[in-house]
């Protein structure tokens, strides 16, 4: 009857809990209550658990119920198992402890439904974080493709400057083997002649020697052409600078052009104010001969060709206009590229229209290395004109700084 009341008076202090299980124990083991009467007084193993609520310190945990004071009991698990010491008035130190055996279901309950909270703000903090992420990829994905289209088009627009590039190369080398052919044929027929003839007079003998002299120097001029724009675009040209007095420099070039081309009138306008420029004096005289004798090829005879100076901005600009044919426009778009066009309007060099077509690439390799730029403009029946640049200081390409410090 006793041990009924005490049933009652603990499931009433369970704080209307649904508890599975009651014990209490004494510091030896033993049992020395419990809802189920058929362990009390029975001693057993004093575990990890129990021992720490000895020793003052409450567990909690998740159990099966299969514990060995529970053998025979009828426990489903699994249970929420709590130790607490048991500390009577007037002890310091706990004479007992306290086990109850509680249900897991309305915790895992309250898990899971924590859970599912926790999975829907996840969700919906997943879908608003991809929401706000979704303009941006879009737009990497546009930037990407963006990206492909120009690698693309810078591609097919290099490819095709490699294959014009390679058509104008071969074009180029096809005509100035031609030329070198020629020469050699006439050195070659003019040679047998010389050889083979028995009654060649000194005059016949001195004009096919001279014949041969010429023929000779067209190859000379060929191949010095061809190695000194190599050269220039290799980096391996250098140039000799000193302060140059450009109307000086133009006075002497032209007064050699009008004793070789007495044909034509050259008209000079200098400017006095001109200042000298740092540059290479021989180099700056071959850019303005070649201009002066691609004006003289294109020019009928009596036709006046111009040469100009004057001052533009911190720059010289040197112009040589002539009166020729002109070209029509879009006839001369390599005319100062390596490899000119055999087709453009202008493409020879030495003052015959058998030239090599290197004379303006050579002029714009010289002006460029200076720190200049020259270029043309022209149409059908008003000539040609021609300008040039030069830096009143000397600011030289990174081809001509990698030479000067080589």
């Amino acid at each position: 009857m006793q041990i009924a009341d005490v049933d009652d008076k603990l499931q009433g202090a369970a704080v209307h809990q649904d508890v599975r299980r009651i014990k209490v124990w004494n510091r030896s083991g033993t049992v020395v209550y419990s809802d189920n009467h058929s362990i009390i007084g029975r001693t057993f193993e004093i575990e990890d658990d129990l021992a720490g609520a000895f020793a003052g310190h409450p567990h909690a945990g998740v159990t099966d119920g299969h514990a060995p004071e529970n053998s025979g009991d009828d426990l489903q698990g699994p249970l929420i198992e709590i130790y607490v010491p048991l500390v009577f008035d007037g002890n310091s130190s706990p004479s007992g402890a306290f086990e109850l055996y509680l249900p897991y279901a309305p915790v895992q309950a309250a898990i899971d439904s924590e859970a599912r909270q926790l999975y829907i703000i996840l969700a919906a903090g997943l879908t608003l974080f991809y929401a706000s992420m979704f303009p941006v990829v879009l737009l990497a994905d546009r930037w990407r493709r963006r990206l492909i289209r120009e690698a693309e088009t810078t591609a097919l627009a290099n490819l095709a400057v490699l294959e014009r590039l390679n058509k104008m190369k071969g074009e180029f080398l096809t005509r100035i083997s031609h030329q070198f052919r020629t020469a050699l044929v006439g050195i070659q027929g003019f040679s047998e002649l010389i050889r083979d003839s028995e009654d060649l007079d000194l005059p016949k003998v001195r004009a096919f020697a001279s014949d041969i002299y010429r023929d000779a120097e067209r190859l000379d001029h060929a191949f010095d052409d061809m190695l000194e724009l190599d050269r220039m675009e290799g980096g391996r040209a250098v140039l000799k600078i000193g302060q140059v007095d450009v109307n000086q420099l133009i006075s002497g070039v032209v007064d050699g052009a009008r004793d070789q081309n007495p044909r034509h009138n050259i008209d000079v306008s200098l400017d006095p104010a001109l200042p000298t420029v740092s540059g290479d004096p021989d180099k700056l005289s071959q850019v303005l001969t070649i201009l002066l004798d691609n004006a003289f090829k294109y020019s009928p005879p009596g036709t006046d060709i111009a040469v100009t100076s004057e001052s533009a901005g911190d720059h010289i600009m040197v112009t040589v206009k002539d009166h020729g044919p002109g070209m029509p426009a879009g006839s001369a778009s390599g005319l100062l590229e390596s490899y000119p066009n055999p087709g453009d309007a202008r493409n020879g060099t030495h003052g015959s229209n058998g030239g090599t077509g290197l004379g303006l690439p050579i002029a714009r390799q010289i002006v460029e290395m200076h720190g200049g730029r020259i270029w043309f403009d022209s149409a059908t029946a008003r000539g040609s004109n021609f300008y040039f640049t030069l830096p009143m200081r000397l600011r030289p390409s990174r081809k001509l700084r990698a030479v000067t410090r080589a």
